[in-house]
């Protein structure tokens, strides 16, 4: 067997039953393989399923945040500062971040908010915030709730095609190996000793 279509041309011809030397584990071998092309097509609709619940979900979520987020206007409080992070013995920059001050129907909130680095004390940021004045994240936008819906349909492809397409490379291993071992058997029957040979 050297390439694909020679590997395909023999399942057609074990499944047809045309060669009387097909043995048991070429038979088995295409019945194996024959459950490895139905689980990658069936694996095409459940793809397509997991991709529509997904984004189906994730945009009712992006809905339901652009309805419950706004963005307000806040006064920085001091000039922004550079964040730094430190992770073991190692620290980083992050970002220009300033305390800042709004109000929300009436109640001054505070809160710490990125800014640019031309800013000073006293200049305007657009910030987000819940129903409650608190800041928060942006909404999700209704391009990330697509990508989510696509990226699941694809990942579950991927990796459900990566388990099937291992499970059926091991059988193939393993059916070799007994159809091997038997040739190796049935030679030494035949011919007495190999020993001899």
């Amino acid at each position: 067997m050297t390439n694909t279509a020679e590997y395909l041309t023999r399942m057609r011809r074990v499944r047809r039953g045309a060669n009387p030397l097909v043995r048991r584990t070429d038979r088995l071998e295409s019945r194996v393989f024959t459950l490895f092309v139905a689980v990658l097509l069936l694996l095409v609709p459940l793809s397509i399923w997991a991709s529509v619940v997904t984004w189906g979900n994730q945009t009712a979520l992006a809905e339901q945040q652009q309805a419950e987020r706004a963005t307000v206007t806040a006064t920085l409080d001091t000039d922004p500062a550079l964040d730094a992070a430190g992770w073991g013995d190692m620290t980083y920059a992050t970002a220009m971040t300033a305390p800042a001050t709004w109000k929300w129907q009436g109640i001054e909130r505070h809160g710490v908010v990125q800014a640019d680095d031309s800013a000073v004390a006293g200049d305007e940021v657009q910030v987000w915030v819940d129903r409650a004045g608190e800041q928060s994240l942006p909404p999700m936008s209704d391009g990330a709730a697509r990508f989510a819906g696509v990226l699941a349909g694809v990942s579950l492809f991927a990796f459900a095609g990566v388990f099937a397409t291992g499970a059926f490379v091991f059988a193939r291993w393993r059916i070799d190996r007994a159809r091997t071992d038997r040739w190796s058997r049935e030679i030494e029957a035949f011919l007495g000793s190999t020993s001899s040979h």
